[in-house]
Protein backbone atom coordinates (compact mmCIF):
# COMPACT_ATOMS: atom_id res chain seq x y z
CA UNK A 1 0.00 0.00 0.00
CA UNK A 2 1.40 3.55 -0.95
CA UNK A 3 0.62 7.03 -0.49
CA UNK A 4 2.96 8.80 -2.22
CA UNK A 5 0.89 12.46 -2.35
CA UNK A 6 0.71 11.84 1.58
CA UNK A 7 4.14 10.89 2.19
CA UNK A 8 5.27 13.87 -0.25
CA UNK A 9 3.34 16.17 1.70
CA UNK A 10 4.10 15.33 4.99
CA UNK A 11 7.82 15.54 3.94
CA UNK A 12 7.24 19.03 2.52
CA UNK A 13 5.34 20.36 5.51
CA UNK A 14 8.30 19.32 7.85
CA UNK A 15 11.12 20.96 5.94
CA UNK A 16 11.64 24.57 5.34
CA UNK A 17 11.51 25.17 1.88
CA UNK A 18 15.04 26.54 1.66
CA UNK A 19 16.34 23.13 3.47
CA UNK A 20 13.96 20.75 1.36
CA UNK A 21 16.73 19.43 -0.61
CA UNK A 22 19.32 19.16 1.66
CA UNK A 23 17.30 17.67 4.88
CA UNK A 24 15.31 15.58 3.52
CA UNK A 25 16.56 12.42 4.81
CA UNK A 26 16.35 13.76 8.39
CA UNK A 27 13.26 15.10 8.23
CA UNK A 28 12.03 11.93 6.72
CA UNK A 29 13.79 9.97 9.97
CA UNK A 30 12.03 11.90 11.99
CA UNK A 31 9.02 11.53 10.43
CA UNK A 32 9.36 7.92 10.52
CA UNK A 33 10.12 7.13 13.95
CA UNK A 34 7.08 9.46 14.98
CA UNK A 35 4.80 7.45 12.90
CA UNK A 36 6.17 3.80 14.13
CA UNK A 37 5.90 5.17 17.85
CA UNK A 38 2.88 6.58 17.37
CA UNK A 39 1.62 3.23 15.22
CA UNK A 40 3.03 1.16 18.28
CA UNK A 41 0.91 3.48 20.98
CA UNK A 42 -2.10 3.55 19.60
CA UNK A 43 -1.87 -0.21 18.58
CA UNK A 44 -1.31 -1.03 22.18
CA UNK A 45 -3.98 1.34 23.59
CA UNK A 46 -6.64 -0.40 21.18
CA UNK A 47 -5.52 -3.95 22.30
CA UNK A 48 -6.26 -2.71 25.83
CA UNK A 49 -9.95 -2.83 26.00
CA UNK A 50 -10.88 -6.31 24.70
CA UNK A 51 -9.06 -8.80 22.31
CA UNK A 52 -9.25 -7.13 19.34
CA UNK A 53 -9.66 -3.38 20.00
CA UNK A 54 -13.03 -3.15 19.32
CA UNK A 55 -14.11 -0.99 22.38
CA UNK A 56 -12.28 1.97 20.67
CA UNK A 57 -11.97 1.95 16.96
CA UNK A 58 -10.53 5.39 17.13
CA UNK A 59 -7.26 4.30 18.31
CA UNK A 60 -7.22 1.07 15.94
CA UNK A 61 -7.97 4.11 12.88
CA UNK A 62 -5.15 6.44 14.26
CA UNK A 63 -2.72 3.69 14.73
CA UNK A 64 -3.40 2.73 10.97
CA UNK A 65 -3.08 5.71 9.88
CA UNK A 66 0.39 6.28 11.45
CA UNK A 67 1.20 2.44 9.83
CA UNK A 68 0.25 4.39 6.22
CA UNK A 69 2.62 6.58 6.86
CA UNK A 70 5.77 4.54 8.31
CA UNK A 71 4.85 2.27 5.79
CA UNK A 72 5.66 4.77 2.85
CA UNK A 73 8.66 6.31 4.27
CA UNK A 74 9.84 2.69 5.13
CA UNK A 75 9.37 2.30 1.40
CA UNK A 76 7.57 -0.78 1.98
CA UNK A 77 10.48 -2.31 3.89
CA UNK A 78 8.47 -5.08 6.27
CA UNK A 79 11.54 -6.22 7.89
CA UNK A 80 12.52 -2.78 8.65
CA UNK A 81 9.13 -2.39 9.78
CA UNK A 82 8.56 -4.88 11.77
CA UNK A 83 12.57 -4.37 13.63
CA UNK A 84 11.07 -0.67 14.33
CA UNK A 85 7.88 -1.69 15.63
CA UNK A 86 9.80 -4.46 18.02
CA UNK A 87 12.07 -1.67 19.81
CA UNK A 88 9.00 0.45 20.18
CA UNK A 89 7.16 -2.50 21.68
CA UNK A 90 10.44 -2.98 24.28
CA UNK A 91 10.74 0.65 24.73
CA UNK A 92 6.86 0.86 25.90
CA UNK A 93 7.81 -2.41 27.82
CA UNK A 94 10.48 -0.47 30.06
CA UNK A 95 8.44 2.83 30.57
CA UNK A 96 5.26 0.61 31.75
CA UNK A 97 7.49 -1.62 33.63
CA UNK A 98 7.42 0.89 36.46
CA UNK A 99 4.34 3.20 36.89
CA UNK A 100 4.98 5.02 39.41
CA UNK A 101 8.32 6.21 38.15
CA UNK A 102 7.73 10.08 37.68
CA UNK A 103 9.97 10.09 34.58
CA UNK A 104 8.39 7.22 32.65
CA UNK A 105 5.20 9.09 33.23
CA UNK A 106 6.62 11.95 31.73
CA UNK A 107 7.66 10.39 28.85
CA UNK A 108 4.37 8.59 28.05
CA UNK A 109 2.87 11.68 28.29
CA UNK A 110 4.83 13.65 26.08
CA UNK A 111 4.59 10.64 23.69
CA UNK A 112 0.81 11.10 23.94
CA UNK A 113 0.91 14.74 23.44
CA UNK A 114 3.24 14.10 20.25
CA UNK A 115 1.19 11.44 19.12
CA UNK A 116 -1.77 14.03 19.45
CA UNK A 117 -0.37 16.90 17.20
CA UNK A 118 0.89 14.83 14.45
CA UNK A 119 -2.03 13.44 13.85
CA UNK A 120 -4.16 16.68 14.18
CA UNK A 121 -1.39 17.68 11.19
CA UNK A 122 -2.05 14.51 9.38
CA UNK A 123 -5.83 14.44 9.52
CA UNK A 124 -5.29 18.36 8.13
CA UNK A 125 -3.51 16.70 5.50
CA UNK A 126 -5.96 14.71 4.41
CA UNK A 127 -8.63 16.45 4.84
CA UNK A 128 -7.01 19.53 2.46
CA UNK A 129 -6.11 16.59 -0.01
CA UNK A 130 -9.86 15.39 -0.55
Amino acid sequence: MKYPILAAALLFAAAPATAFAMAVDDDERELYDSSIQCMTFYGLMAGLGSEDGAENPDLAKSGTKFLAVATVLADEDEALLKADFDKQMNKFALLTANPDDPDNIRQIKDIVEGCKSLETVIDAMLESGS
